[in-house]
């Protein structure tokens, strides 16, 4: 027969087990990284962020995603992170100084032009990448 006290340790035991983390390197996730864009696209996309994986990036990346397959590879995404490495930092006050002001997270640039200080609904976004995507057309067709 087994004690009350047995069974609670038993219980007690199997909630450890339950808690640890597991080092199978096939059930750990991917960290999150950065985007970097290759400057192949015509459009560029870069969200200005505090860290990768706050809120607002979050909600802004998700709604780049939504209309990524709308363009294909005609738009390219970067993460700018305001406080991270010293890349990131010049880059954003670069950012900030082509804008004439500080840029707040999670502001939406499109090539190098501030179009949204907050995130957009994505069909806004769209017609605003598809506005560029316009007029590099139209300056494509007057260099021919």
């Amino acid at each position: 027969m087994t004690s009350t006290k047995d069974s609670a340790k038993q219980k007690i035991d199997q909630q450890k087990e339950s808690c640890q983390t597991s080092t199978d390197p096939s059930e750990l996730y991917e960290p999150i990284t950065p985007l970097k864009a290759t400057g192949k696209a015509p459009v560029l996309i870069e969200i200005i962020c505090e860290r990768v994986h706050c809120v607002l990036y979050d909600y802004a990346i998700n709604t780049v995603d939504m209309i990524m397959e709308t363009f294909g590879d005609k738009i390219e995404v970067q993460t700018v992170i305001r406080q991270g490495d010293r890349e990131d930092a010049k880059h954003f006050l670069r950012l900030c100084e082509r804008a004439g002001k500080m840029l707040t997270v999670p502001t939406i640039l499109i090539n190098g032009e501030a179009m949204f200080t907050s995130v957009p609904h994505p069909s806004a976004l769209e017609a605003a990448i598809q506005k560029q995507l316009d007029a590099l057309g139209a300056k494509e067709a007057v260099r021919e």
